[in-house]
């Protein structure tokens, strides 16, 4: 009998566990799947403007690697007040305005992933966790999370990646200290402009942020014929 007992232990064990690991995964938010039609619009005008370079660092680059890994462009490094940011049809960086000396510098490397289309017609946005990195650089990271985000465009969110040490493993971790901080600056960083608004509503999974970018790299592969109307793709 007692082995018996045992043995049905063990096995409402496993139940339970893959009770949770089936309800965490339930619990996961994906990218919503619809890119709005202002958007489509902005990814044919952009494909356009890429069209006289015969290499493209957006149009060109893979936003994933075989190894799992996401390439992000650094467009501003971590400390920099100017906002730099990148002209598709220059095909290089250009400074958009400056940020305020009373809310400082950028308090993490700021860029995109290659080959996304995110919900305002920007490509995809990333965050990349460490010290300042330099301008204008191509890297490639691990997903550590992801920044709920929302504007006056509407959804902004943000993953966030480290880069690897030679273990393969993150450099550097997302703590509760760095969600802090830069949640506290990008609630700010628009305070300045008029009609313009941020709202961090918080913070997500690596799965999460794995979400976003397949989501938002479907968008620029499927949604460049969709011109006039909202696209949506199928998860």
């Amino acid at each position: 009998m007692k082995a018996e007992a045992r043995s049905v232990n063990r096995w409402l064990a496993r139940l339970a566990c893959l009770f949770s690991l089936t309800l965490h995964a339930q619990s996961v938010p994906a990218a919503p799947p619809v890119l709005p039609a202002v958007a489509v619009a902005q990814l044919s005008r952009s494909l356009d403007a890429a069209k006289p370079h015969a290499r493209h660092v957006w149009r060109d680059t893979p936003p994933l690697n075989a190894d799992g890994t996401v390439n992000g462009y650094v467009e501003i490094p971590r400390d920099d007040r100017r906002k730099w940011e990148f002209d598709i049809a220059v095909h290089e960086r250009t400074i958009d305005r400056m940020m305020p000396g009373a809310l400082g510098g950028y308090p993490v490397n700021y860029g995109f992933v290659p080959q996304t289309l995110s919900y305002d017609g920007d490509p995809f946005d990333i965050l990349v966790l460490g010290p300042p990195l330099t301008g204008g650089e191509l890297v490639r990271g691990v997903i550590v999370g992801v920044m709920r985000m929302e504007d006056e465009k509407g959804l902004d969110s943000k993953a966030v990646i480290s880069l690897q040490g030679r273990d393969g493993r993150p450099l550097h971790a997302l703590t509760s200290g760095d969600q802090q901080r830069i949640a506290n600056y990008f609630r700010r960083y628009k305070e300045h402009e008029p009609g313009k608004f941020s709202k961090v509503s918080g913070w997500g999974t690596v799965e999460e942020g794995l979400s976003f970018v397949k989501t938002t790299h479907a968008f620029f592969l499927k949604c460049r014929n969709s011109v006039g109307q909202a696209c949506r793709i199928t998860p």
